[in-house]
């Protein structure tokens, strides 16, 4: 899928960028002049120009309130199981995993053929997701939007309940429960039995310590139940039937720093709240999730119906999700757009109900468009009679659309847009001289610029036809700050800067370090 790309990795001897966040003030430029150096009485020379790069993804982990970037997360990207090598950053060094990625930009491997590829994705105080970011129509946008929405662990809908305990040895000398309930009601309930040994993910038996067995449940029937699981669950589903999760959990334990993964001698008792209509009848399956690989596997636990609960019992601690079969989506879901035009940048298309959740874009201009493919559907866990809440937002979560209550997703809707500020573009040149001789240009247009609101999500902007860089989506009158990757070329001083949202064009001029060589007089562009 890549193979007709440029070189994302013949970077220039200067590019030595690491990324370390948007809006670092540290942009990385190392620089290695050329041999003749400052002081032989040569001429200045401009440093080489990197090679201008035709992919990016532009990422962002935010909350799902108010959008607010999570500054602190961690992304770990994954294919089939196992670390990504494909995932790089834009100086070409790995990027497998992310550290502060509130705001991140990647590339791609020259030569990767991927279809999509899996995020692991955590931040403190938030529940950890998996996501999987859609690469198949990376040819159609220079820039990739990813945007990874994070849940707290305690609200209406959803909520987490720690059960503390002292143990002499790493047997159980007595039960142990922890339920998390709201309201009196129970969503979600672990009971260890007295008398079961404890082990770690190599199945030794943990050493005595301080207890803690931690529980998450959601409301069955709520939006917060498919906003929260973890991705992936009908990944690689051709059967022509979706699973569709009735119940989730996630369960873990650990014992002093050592957390449990398998037990000994007993199973654990899972209880579940669930819809009160779901069918007597209905046969159910569970699947749980590798959390170091972000797969979710089929598990041959029975699944025990009651009054409003499914029950089953579990020798090892993860997510899981209980789970029906439905009939899949033949057509999959297109919209019709009317009302306000989509802006420069597109706007993000939303379906979300109990049975999951999905993320797609209108393109800039749309009156139409396909949202998602049946098999992306199924891949989300929508079935052929599925009914879901649609949003159409724009990255800084400013809403366009919002349905009247729950539609059908198998098929067309229709959205009718209404822009929540007015909303202006504006073009970015930067321009650049040699600081020790100011008749010499330097050329910056290869550069990488992040541009965003003050905690909300930074966009990112390749240069144009022009050399210049969009900046699209902008709310007028709002502040933004921009961060430019100069991708190894030595400006001097701070690499970001901030402007006041309007229509007028805008320049930025910065002042490089030029190597003086033996001759020459300028970059010859990176190979």
């Amino acid at each position: 899928m890549f193979t007709n790309k440029k070189s994302l990795l013949a970077l220039s001897v200067a590019s030595a960028f690491a990324l370390t966040g948007c809006f670092s003030d540290d942009d990385g430029n190392d620089y290695t002049p050329d041999p003749g150096g400052p002081g032989d009485g040569g001429s200045v020379i401009a440093p080489e120009t990197p090679v201008a790069l035709d992919f990016v993804i532009s990422g962002s982990v935010v909350e799902n309130e108010e959008f607010n970037v999570l500054s602190n997360a961690t992304v770990k990207f994954m294919e089939n199981g196992v670390e990504s090598s494909n995932i790089i950053n834009i100086d070409g060094s790995s990027a497998q995993s992310l550290t502060d990625a509130g705001s991140f930009v990647v590339t791609l491997k020259e030569g990767a053929d991927l279809d999509s590829v899996t995020a692991i994705v955590s931040a403190d105080g938030y529940i950890s997701k998996v996501f999987s970011v859609d690469l198949t129509n990376e040819d159609d946008a220079d820039v990739l939007t990813a945007q990874f929405v994070l849940f707290t662990g305690d609200s209406d809908e959803v909520k987490t309940e720690v059960t503390t305990e002292t143990l002499a040895s790493a047997t159980t000398s007595a039960e142990i429960k922890a339920d998390a309930a709201i309201n009196g009601a129970s969503l979600a309930s672990a009971t260890l039995p007295a008398g079961i040994t404890l082990q770690n993910a190599a199945g030794d038996a943990v050493e005595a310590g301080e207890l803690s067995l931690s529980v998450l449940g959601t409301d069955p029937t709520s939006d917060t139940k498919g906003s929260i699981i973890p991705q992936g669950l009908n990944a690689n589903n051709t059967s022509g039937n979706v699973a569709v999760p009735v119940s989730v959990a996630d369960i873990t334990m650990t014992v002093g720093d050592t957390k449990v993964k398998k037990f000994g001698g007993d199973t654990l008792n899972v209880t579940l709240a669930a819809p009160a209509d779901l069918d007597a009848g209905e046969t159910l399956s569970v699947k749980s999730l590798d959390e170091d690989t972000g797969v979710w596997k089929d598990e041959p636990f029975a699944v025990t119906k009651g009054t409003g609960t499914v029950s089953f019992e579990t020798d090892h601690l993860t997510w899981f999700s209980v789970n029906k079969s439905a009939t899949a989506c033949s057509t999959g879901l297109s919209t019709t757009v009317t009302g306000d035009a989509v802006p420069s940048g597109g706007l993000t298309f939303v379906a979300a109900s109990s049975d999951g959740l999905g993320f797609s874009m209108i393109p800039a201009g749309a009156t139409s468009a396909d949202v998602f493919t049946a098999a992306t559907l199924t891949f989300n866990g929508f079935s052929a009679d599925a009914m879901a809440e649609v949003y159409v937002f724009d990255s800084e979560g400013g809403m366009w659309f919002e349905s009247d209550g729950e539609v059908a997703v198998c098929g067309t809707v229709p959205v009718e847009l209404e822009q929540p500020y007015t909303v202006v573009e504006k073009t970015l040149t930067l321009s650049a001289v040699c600081a020790n001789d100011n008749e010499i240009a330097v050329d910056l247009s290869n550069s990488v610029v992040s541009y965003g609101r003050e905690n909300k999500v930074a966009k990112t902007a390749l240069k144009n036809a022009d050399d210049n860089f969009d900046l699209v989506g902008l709310s007028e009158g709002e502040t933004y700050n921009v961060a430019v990757n100069f991708r190894g070329v030595p400006v001097v001083g701070d690499n970001t800067f901030s402007f006041e949202a309007d229509a007028e064009a805008l320049t930025q001029e910065f002042e490089v370090t030029c190597p003086e060589g033996t001759g020459g007089t300028g970059g010859t562009g990176g190979n």
